[in-house]
């Protein structure tokens, strides 16, 4: 118990120290705005709702834009992380101390996880307090809530995993400019184009959790292309099943890290 004390203690730590970046909630202002004013002109086709439209569609069609671009800066935000514990040449005092390396690990995880989540929350929040206004629903902030956890949180975490633990092998600047590379790749290109992942159950936008809230496919969800069997039909079971993959892809490296900290260690 004192383990999970110790992680926990890690995690507010590192929680209170990422929400006070202001970097951080001026760069998701920015780009939740932009996308916020671009919605209502030339916007995609699932954005916005029309007027009678319930709530469950309305903020999902809010959650998938943001999933569109807010990533992108989780990943930047988080880039530099670890790398700033061996800059400072902490890691490994950090490392010898309870709850040890992978404990330290986790909390970073879990306190980086919810402090760069918080910006996006409050953007999503934001959207649902003004379709509370502008349409009369007060179901908007629940399905605001329910829309965040099902699109955005679990490409979040999946974002998380890479971003913490890849600049520790390729570089900060580099892991950025491969990241950005691969969130257009990976999610937009389509697979008739060249082969991509875009519309598969490992596509951390969201688009299969999108399409089963809103009964329809949602960008590419289930199209034909590489690896069929990670392509089924966008249904309830297929976005539970694309929720929980992302989330275990995302702690792959994490678990990897702690691995190869181990073997180092005993070597």
């Amino acid at each position: 118990m004192s383990g999970v004390r110790e992680t926990l203690a890690v995690c507010r730590y590192e929680f209170r120290m990422q929400i006070r970046k202001r970097s951080l909630w001026i760069t998701i202002a920015l780009l939740a705005g932009s996308l916020a004013a671009g919605r209502f002109g030339m916007g995609p086709r699932y954005a916005p709702a029309s007027p009678g439209a319930p709530a469950r569609e309305v903020m999902t069609r809010w959650a998938f834009l943001f999933s569109v671009i807010l990533p992108i800066a989780f990943g930047m935000a988080l880039a530099d992380r670890l790398l700033r514990d061996r800059r400072l040449r902490t890691a490994e005092l950090l490392a010898s101390m309870p709850p040890g390396s992978g404990g330290r690990l986790t909390g970073t995880f879990l306190g980086s996880v919810t402090a760069t989540g918080a910006p996006a929350l409050a953007a999503m929040l934001v959207a649902a307090g003004y379709e509370t206004v502008r349409r009369g629903d007060p179901m908007m902030i629940p399905w605001g809530l329910a829309a965040f956890a099902a699109v955005l949180a679990p490409a979040l975490v999946f974002v998380a995993g890479y971003a913490l633990v890849c600049p520790l092998v390729l570089t900060a600047p580099l892991f950025r400019v491969l990241f950005v590379g691969y969130w257009f790749w990976g999610n937009l290109l389509l697979p008739a184009t060249l082969p991509t992942p875009t519309g598969s159950l490992l596509t951390p936008i969201g688009s299969y959790a999108a399409s089963w809230l809103l009964g329809t496919p949602v960008l590419h969800a289930g199209i034909p292309g590489p690896l069929s069997f990670l392509r089924p039909e966008p249904t309830g079971s297929a976005a539970a099943g694309s929720i929980a993959l992302l989330v275990v892809a995302g702690l792959i490296p994490l678990l990897a890290a702690g691995l190869l900290r181990g073997r180092w260690r005993t070597a």
